[in-house]
């Protein structure tokens, strides 16, 4: 007697089937490995952080010793020139890339080959941003570079009472491939106002310090 095989409306016979259905099983684990993959380097890599550092420079006013600091950095009239300096760290255990996304507020001092020099600046704001600033740096293990702070509140007028305040710089990181937008703290808050210049409100607190 002539036996006769089933097949599946596709052609395939019944001994083939289970041979199917096994190699269908492949491409969705890999699949899945590649997505557990990309999502513990996703993780990973977000463990690339940078910090606010610990050295600061600024113009403007600086409260005097008898005046309660809490946060404030330094406050300037709008229309004095906003100068500012803080470092930059990068805590993680492998290098990070830090961009300003607006170059014309933020930019970075190179890294020196020395990391006893991260915690020094290459000028005073008094004399403006030094030379040889640049828009990004990669920031290597442990060591910190420092960022100048320009005029922040660009060419909006606060009027004779009106004052603003910024607390942080928006800038671009880039570890181990990823990028990602952060909100660097300031050192302290900074103040830009119109009401008094700097030179006049320092007397008046150093005055009222001393009475």
């Amino acid at each position: 007697m002539t036996s006769v095989e089933a097949v599946d409306p596709a052609g395939a016979t019944e001994a083939e089937l289970p041979r199917r259905r096994r190699g269908s099983w492949i491409p969705i684990a890999v699949i899945v490995a590649l997505f557990v993959g990309v999502a513990a380097w996703q993780a990973v890599a977000r463990i690339g952080r940078i910090e606010t550092g610990s050295a600061s420079m600024a113009g403007g006013l600086v409260l005097p010793a008898c005046i309660p600091h809490d946060d404030f950095w330094a406050s300037f009239h709008e229309d004095e020139e906003v100068v500012v300096a803080q470092t930059v760290d990068n805590p993680s255990p492998w290098p990070v890339t830090v961009r300003s996304t607006d170059p014309e507020v933020y930019r970075f001092e190179p890294l020196d080959d020395d990391p006893v020099d991260d915690m020094t600046f290459g000028g005073s704001p008094d004399d403006g941003v030094p030379d040889g600033t640049v828009r990004s740096v990669a920031i290597p293990p442990g060591r910190s570079v420092g960022m100048w702070i320009v005029n922040p509140q660009g060419d909006t007028s606060m009027g004779p009472f009106g004052w603003r305040y910024f607390d942080g710089a928006p800038l671009r990181i880039n570890s181990l491939g990823l990028e990602r937008d952060v909100y660097l703290p300031y050192h302290g808050t900074l103040y830009v106002g119109g009401s008094q210049g700097s030179d006049e409100l320092s007397s008046a607190l150093q005055e009222a310090c001393q009475g």
